[in-house]
This record gives C-alpha cells, sequence and structure tokens, in this order.
C-alpha cells in the first residue's frame, strides 16, 4: 500500500508541475476494489459504475455527475461531464485501473498520456 501511496502523491506532484489539472486520484483493481483514494475524492460504493465503464459503458453517473465516453482505446478512457465540469480519466493497468478526476480546463488526451505512464508503474502492485 506504501507504494501505490508513493505513486499516486507522485501522480499528484508531476501533475501541478507539468500544469496537467488532475484534482483528484484513485486506484481500483480489476475486480473493483477501491486501493486508495485521494482524500478529496470518494469513490466508495461506485467503484461498480467505473467496472461498468470499463466494459463498454458510454454514460456513466459519478458522484451526482452525469458524464458521456467520448474516448475509448486501449490506452484508456476518457469521459467528460454534460454540464462541463471536469473529466473522468480511466488508465488500465496491470492488475487494476488508475482513475482521476481532472478540471474543465484539463486537456484530456494529455492528461490521459500524463497517466498512462504512472499507470504503468503500478503494473502488477494489486
Amino acid at each position: 500500500m506504501d507504494e501505490i501511496k508513493s505513486i499516486v502523491d507522485d501522480v499528484g506532484i508531476a501533475a501541478l508541475e507539468n500544469n496537467i489539472k488532475i484534482a483528484a486520484i484513485a486506484v481500483l483493481s480489476d475486480s473493483g476494489n477501491l486501493v486508495y483514494q485521494t482524500e478529496n475524492w470518494d469513490l466508495t460504493n461506485q467503484t461498480q459504475i467505473l467496472l461498468n465503464v470499463i466494459n463498454g459503458e458510454r454514460s456513466f453517473t459519478l458522484s451526482d455527475v452525469e458524464y458521456s465516453v467520448v474516448g475509448a482505446t486501449s490506452e484508456g478512457i476518457i469521459g467528460i461531464s454534460n454540464k462541463g465540469i471536469g473529466h473522468v480519466i480511466l488508465a488500465p493497468f496491470q492488475g487494476g485501473m488508475l482513475v482521476s478526476y481532472a478540471l474543465p480546463q484539463a486537456d484530456p488526451p494529455k492528461a490521459l498520456t500524463f497517466l498512462k505512464s504512472y499507470a504503468m508503474r503500478l503494473n502488477g502492485k494489486i
């Protein structure tokens, strides 16, 4: 767990330094267990929603905000809020997924590319 927290901390620092505009991060296992989340985002009881997105759901509601999937590739999934209040970005890795909330001003494809490098550091850690 300390190693996962350290990687998430690194994501937060690097996102700030690189102006990626990521505001919150969580790590989920492939089975939907919430492994870690930043204090400013509570995904407890919402992991099944994220698993449904990974399995092809094209719209979803997370923390009372509706999102539409606008990009889904093997690299990850980008969901944009229908009211323009941010993005949910999922970057899968071996054993789970790195989930982030990005601010409305973020560039979602850039954020996904950024997150993917950290997701790879999580491979096999869950």
